[in-house]
């Protein structure tokens, strides 16, 4: 090769190589313990905050700004992190601590009330199953507490179909994604609410719906995936029963370390946060390449506030396209699945 073609080989290298670098994602710095728990805390700090302004000026205990808060202060704090003890114990009180509570805080109807006008009126409203796995959370019940998980239990047998199913009136992803989504979350919190002592037709309930989703067939994307993961626990399987799920988990974890909520969507803190959660729960440290590379995702993406930055997929109306431009429910949601991961992954104290 003569002196002139190399020569014009080096710069078309030198040329590309901007591009090629630009192609890969920045490496991100990887965080300290004290960083990880400065995370959490601050990540609690905003949960706190925006579910207590949520309530004061809404009134309604929706899955994302009550039931996932409690939930995962609850965890956070059993790891060693510092809540608000009084708002925890108080939310409690206002959302679940009887079934008149669970009127007011605009989960169930008044008992006798016409139905109303919205499909979603006519099926389960997945915000009571929330409800009930975050009470179990709670190191104890009062007997008023325990009336109204029996009442949610008792509605969500209720509008079970005739095949162990339950009907989805309402999607607004990710929190409402599919009637598999909702169907999880419902099975999970009537799991936790059924045992030798429940009624007859409850235990018969529950095993339908085990029997219906031994069979269902999941969507292929990343949520399914995880909650899959959540209910084969609560179900007593295996970790090599639940092997090849993880597998396919962590086989769409991306270049920037994190997860993504479908494949059409970034790489985004709530997806993040909820698959380290599961993995956590099948035995995943912190120690892990996989699990230390998202947990610096999480850290360095987090914002001044607590919170992290995320797009809506969500309508108002429960139709598709994301045009809802309140940001605060997939924020306030988002937060609860880092500090459920990440406070179980880097505690404070065990």
């Amino acid at each position: 090769m003569s002196r002139s073609a190399v020569l014009l080989l080096l710069e078309g290298l030198v040329c590309l190589a901007p591009s090629a670098l630009a192609a890969d994602p920045s490496p991100t710095a990887a965080a300290t313990a004290p960083q990880i728990r400065e995370t959490v805390q601050k990540a609690i700090g905003y949960e706190q905050a925006e579910s207590a302004s949520w309530m004061s000026t809404r009134g309604c205990a929706s899955c994302h700004h009550l039931p996932m808060v409690l939930w995962s202060l609850n965890e956070a704090e059993r790891y060693g992190y510092a809540i608000d003890k009084k708002y925890v114990t108080d939310m409690a009180e206002k959302s679940f601590g009887s079934p008149q509570a669970l009127v007011d805080s605009r989960q169930i109807p008044e008992p006798g009330s016409p139905p109303g006008p919205r499909p979603v009126d006519n099926g389960v409203r997945v915000v009571t199953a929330f409800t009930a796995i975050a009470a179990r959370s709670y190191p104890t019940l009062t007997d008023g507490q325990k009336q109204a998980l029996q009442a949610i239990a008792a509605g969500l047998v209720e509008k079970q179909r005739a095949d162990g199913g339950w009907d989805c009136h309402l999607v607004r992803p990710p929190v409402n994604e599919s009637e598999t989504t909702e169907a999880a979350w419902i099975l999970m919190a009537l799991r936790g609410e059924t045992g030798p002592e429940s009624p007859e037709p409850q235990r018969a309930a529950l095993e339908k719906a085990l029997a219906w989703w031994n069979c269902v067939t999941l969507p292929d994307n990343l949520q399914d995936k995880v909650l899959k993961i959540l209910v084969d626990l609560r179900l007593g399987r295996s970790r090599g029963e639940l092997q090849s799920t993880v597998d396919e988990i962590l086989a769409l974890q991306q270049p920037e370390g994190g997860w993504r909520q479908n494949a059409e969507g970034p790489t985004d803190a709530y997806a993040t946060g909820q698959t380290l959660y599961a993995l956590a729960l099948v035995g995943f440290t912190a120690e892990q390449p996989e699990i230390r590379r998202a947990i610096d995702f999480l850290v360095a993406t987090q914002q001044a506030d607590g919170s992290w930055t995320m797009t809506s997929r969500a309508s108002n109306d429960g139709s598709p396209g994301g045009s809802s431009k309140l940001l605060t429910p997939i924020q306030c949601a988002t937060a609860s699945w880092c500090v459920l991961g990440l406070s179980r992954l880097v505690p404070q104290a065990r």
